[in-house]
C-alpha cells in the first residue's frame, strides 16, 4: 500500500514543522526537499498528493516547476506559499496550476486547515473510488 504523502519545497523547515503533526496523524508521509531536482526525482516514483511549494530562492525555476508538477501530474494538489503580497505572482501561480495561494503574512494555522481540508477531500474521493470498484 502506498501512503499519501504531502511533499514540501522549501529551504528553512518552517512549513514542514508547521505540517508534521497533522501528516502523523493522518498516517501521511511528509517529505521536506530543497529543490526542483529532488521534487522531480521523488516524483518519479509517484506523484505527491499534496505538495507545498514556497517561492523566494529562484522565481524561475519555481515556476517551472509549478508548470510541470501540474501538466504531468494534474491529480496533485498543489498549495503555493508566498512571501509577499504580490499580485502578479499569485496570478501566475494560478495560471501555472496552483490549486490554493496563500501570501505570507496569514494567520498561522491556514496552512494546516487547507492541507487537513484537502485530506479530508481525498480520503473521501478515494473510498468514493473504492465504492465504485465493488
Amino acid at each position: 500500500m502506498r501512503y499519501p504523502q504531502i511533499l514540501v519545497v522549501e529551504s528553512d523547515r518552517v512549513l514542514a514543522t508547521s505540517l508534521q503533526e497533522l501528516a502523523q496523524s493522518w498516517r501521511w508521509v511528509l517529505r521536506e526537499v530543497r529543490s526542483s531536482e529532488d521534487v522531480l526525482r521523488l516524483m518519479s516514483h509517484g506523484p505527491p498528493t499534496v505538495l507545498v511549494l514556497k517561492l523566494g530562492r529562484d522565481l524561475t525555476d519555481e515556476m517551472t516547476l509549478l508548470q510541470r508538477v501540474a501538466e504531468q501530474f494534474s491529480d496533485a494538489q498543489t498549495i503555493v506559499v508566498g512571501e509577499s503580497d504580490h499580485r502578479s505572482l499569485a496570478g501566475m501561480a494560478w495560471d501555472l496550476g496552483a490549486a490554493y495561494v496563500l501570501i505570507q503574512p496569514y494567520p498561522r494555522d491556514w496552512l494546516v486547515e487547507l492541507v487537513e481540508g484537502l485530506m479530508g477531500v481525498m480520503e473521501v474521493d478515494d473510498e468514493t473510488e473504492s465504492a465504485d470498484a465493488e
